[in-house]
């Protein structure tokens, strides 16, 4: 039995150092840059504020990147992958969907993403994340500038704004 479970653990270990070993696109090494906690204000085009933290984590044995967002106290969590070579991003949001995006530029300090219609969401009848961006300099960026449009039904687009810089613990806010 305990040969077994060495065996076992052992297979788990090559699987898991094989994941991660997999090489991963540009895009998914800019986000990586990104690991760590930030916090800042975000600015919404109708006029709101919110106090912003988020934090970036690699899981999944090195393949995923988990985005925790957290608009005043609404937790939001967006997952970042590599699909066919580019990467992509499910978000799930508090508008009660979840819209995927691929990337649609990158460049030294910028990184955007943009709507893909593939998971059915529909702007005639709801509302949804549809595009965003992140600029940062550096190969350890400890400010970033975050962009990012919500439109579909509803009161139009709304664009929101925010600058963010990188922390080792969020504030008490």
């Amino acid at each position: 039995m305990t040969l077994m479970v060495m065996a076992a653990t052992a297979v788990s270990l090559q699987a898991q150092n094989a994941q991660s070993s997999k090489p991963q696109s540009p895009g998914f090494e800019k986000m990586k840059t990104l690991v760590g906690k930030w916090e800042g204000k975000l600015e919404r085009s109708n006029g709101e504020t919110v106090h912003l933290r988020t934090q970036y984590r690699v899981i999944g044995g090195g393949v995923s990147i988990v985005e925790d967002w957290i608009e005043d106290d609404e937790p939001m969590i967006t997952v970042y992958h590599d699909k066919r070579g580019n990467l992509s991003a499910v978000h799930y949001c508090a508008l009660g969907n979840a819209p995927a995006l691929n990337m649609s530029s990158l460049d030294e300090g910028k990184i955007a993403f943009t709507f893909d219609p593939v998971c059915g969401l529909d702007a005639k009848k709801e509302r949804f994340v549809n595009a965003f961006h992140y600029e940062f300099n550096g190969e350890e960026p400890t400010v970033m500038h975050f962009v990012g449009d919500v439109d579909g039904v509803g009161e139009g687009k709304v664009t929101s704004k925010a600058t963010l810089k990188k922390v080792a613990e969020w504030s008490k806010n």
